[in-house]
């Protein structure tokens, strides 16, 4: 007794395989994309935040240091103000990492959600096209076969 199990015709195109595919990994990509994205994105508000925050700094130990009744001899260092920089740049850098003021988290928010927003629109518009490809290629096939 011999039994065979056929397989039948495949209910999907080999083209429409080929479109599934593609649109497959154009999501993979974008999802790499993203996440690569929002790392860009942290990083670029806390180094924000961290030069905000060095900017206060720097402007507040210059407010304080000309209090009056202040020794002004010991700024007669050369160096004196090059350190004075260095010190509140990483002071501020060391702040950002910490959590900051809050400023990075509310810029890289907004950021990723306008990131988003643009990611679904072009989404959108590439399955629109695809649509419109698939569209025009029936009407071709149908009005190739209209003509036989």
């Amino acid at each position: 007794m011999s039994t065979q199990f056929g397989l039948g015709t495949p209910a999907v195109a080999n083209q429409d395989l080929s479109q599934a595919r593609t649109a497959q990994a154009l999501r993979v990509l974008k999802d790499q994309a993203q996440n690569t994205d929002a790392g860009r994105i942290d990083k670029a508000a806390k180094d924000f935040e961290s030069i905000l925050l060095e900017q206060w700094l720097e402007k507040a130990e210059k407010s304080f240091a000309t209090v009056p009744g202040s020794d002004s001899s010991e700024n007669t260092d050369p160096g004196h103000d090059q350190f004075q920089s260095i010190g509140c740049q990483f002071l501020s850098q060391a702040m950002s990492k910490a959590g900051g003021v809050g400023i990075a988290s509310m810029i890289s928010k907004r950021l990723k959600a306008t990131e988003a927003s643009r990611a679904a629109t072009e989404a959108a518009s590439h399955e629109g096209n695809q649509s419109n490809q698939a569209k025009l290629g029936e009407a071709a096939s149908s009005g190739l076969q209209g003509k036989e």
